[in-house]
């Protein structure tokens, strides 16, 4: 769900199902081939339980079914244990007998599988699989993780008996946590956890739940801030004056000169904001609301911009749309310093405090400011070269 921490609507993995993959290997190999047609029927059952699981079904009623189903039984298991439970298993054990031999018969009489259909098959068990046991992925199996979790267990257990005991009855519990697994990979449960997780509670939450060294930032990449001018080139250009600067994909230029018949250079200025919240009982955090600005955006655009205590050195400049000159790069300033002016000279941190909507900014503090900003600029200097012109293929 950037990688930044937005909310994705659709895990990443369910679009690799769309691709189809080489079947070279089977045309090959006809042994190979004729092996997977014969076991072609149970690859496709275990699919379709898969599709239902990881919730890739391109109609999702059968999750919705098999959810009132769960309920029913654990709610009114006391009713239904002696009479109808019987009866359920006898229907649900004909079902998957008559799906089987179905699928066999269609296979193996009527319509034999061909090539494409047997790929495409384990293509999709192998996402779906990789799906399901995408948790375990972002769980190091380490001795020293083992023994935080078994610590931790041990710790929090004595709480969950008297949780089930006081506040959630057995029954209810097993209810909840079956259907926390039923929904886990289901698009909205998805989403929630994306959203919930940008919640510095949770974090701190998940940190003592689970003993694991939980990191709150996330790992640079400079290629997720990369942005594109598509407002103008600086090479078209004219002289530009400082009281009236245009904005090219959020940088300014500030000063242009002629450094040869050819090239071209200017000093650009790159304007970002680092924003933060206050969190009760934690004080102030770079973690903000889900539908708010980033914790580092550009000021005038406010799209995601890096840290500047991670891009010192590693800045991704802006790169420009459908131009056929060459661009260099190169800092004029040796590190980002914050802009005293921005908040009128009152204060050499910079801050400039708001409300809960970033509105009415003050540069003091007070009890009704939740959220504050402050500028941070760097110049550096654009070297165009209109001799080395690129052409399209």
């Amino acid at each position: 769900m950037p990688d930044h921490l937005v909310a994705s609507f659709e895990p990443s993995d369910v679009k690799l199902l769309a691709k189809s993959p080489n079947n070279q290997l089977l045309i090959d190999s006809p042994i190979l081939a004729s092996a997977l047609s014969q076991i072609f029927p149970y690859l496709l059952l275990i699919d379709s339980v898969l599709e239902v699981v990881t919730w890739t079904n391109d109609d999702p009623y059968q999750n919705f079914l098999l959810l009132v189903l769960y309920s029913w039984v654990v709610m009114y298991w006391n009713s239904i244990s002696y009479i109808i439970l019987p009866i359920l298993m006898s229907i649900f054990f004909s079902s998957v007998v008559w799906s089987v031999s179905s699928i066999i018969h269609d296979s193996k009489f009527e319509e034999k599988p061909t090539i494409d259909e047997v790929l495409n098959t384990l293509h999709n068990i192998t996402i779906r699989s990789e799906m399901l046991l995408c948790p375990m992925k972002h769980v190091p199996f380490k001795f020293r993780n083992f023994v935080k979790f078994f610590i931790m267990t041990a710790l929090l257990t004595p709480i969950h008996l008297l949780i089930v005991r006081t506040i959630i009855p057995p029954q209810k519990f097993v209810w909840f946590f079956g259907l926390f697994c039923l929904t886990y990979h289901s698009p909205w449960s998805f989403s929630i956890r994306r959203l919930l997780w940008r919640s510095v509670y949770i974090r701190i939450a998940a940190v003592y739940l689970t003993g694991l060294d939980i990191k709150i930032d996330r790992r640079y990449n400079a290629a997720d801030y990369q942005t594109i001018s598509r407002v103008q080139t600086p090479s078209g250009s004219d002289m530009e004056e400082l009281n009236n600067v245009p904005l090219l994909s959020d940088f300014k230029i500030v000063k242009k000169s002629l450094v040869s018949p050819t090239q071209v250079s200017q000093i650009v200025l790159f304007e970002l904001l680092e924003n933060e919240r206050r969190w009760i009982g934690l004080g102030w955090s770079k973690l903000l609301m889900p539908n708010e600005r980033p914790s580092f955006c550009h000021e005038k655009s406010l799209l995601p911009a890096p840290s500047v205590e991670t891009t010192k050195d590693d800045y991704p400049f802006p790169i420009f749309e459908n131009d056929i000159y060459k661009y260099s790069w190169d800092w004029l300033d040796t590190d980002w310093k914050v802009d005293v002016d921005f908040n009128d000279g009152k204060s050499k941190e910079g801050w400039v405090y708001y409300d809960n909507k970033w509105s009415n900014p003050s540069h003091k503090d007070g009890f009704s400011k939740y959220t504050r900003s402050r500028k941070w600029i760097r110049k550096a200097i654009l070297l165009i070269d209109k001799q080395e012109t690129v052409h399209d293929a």
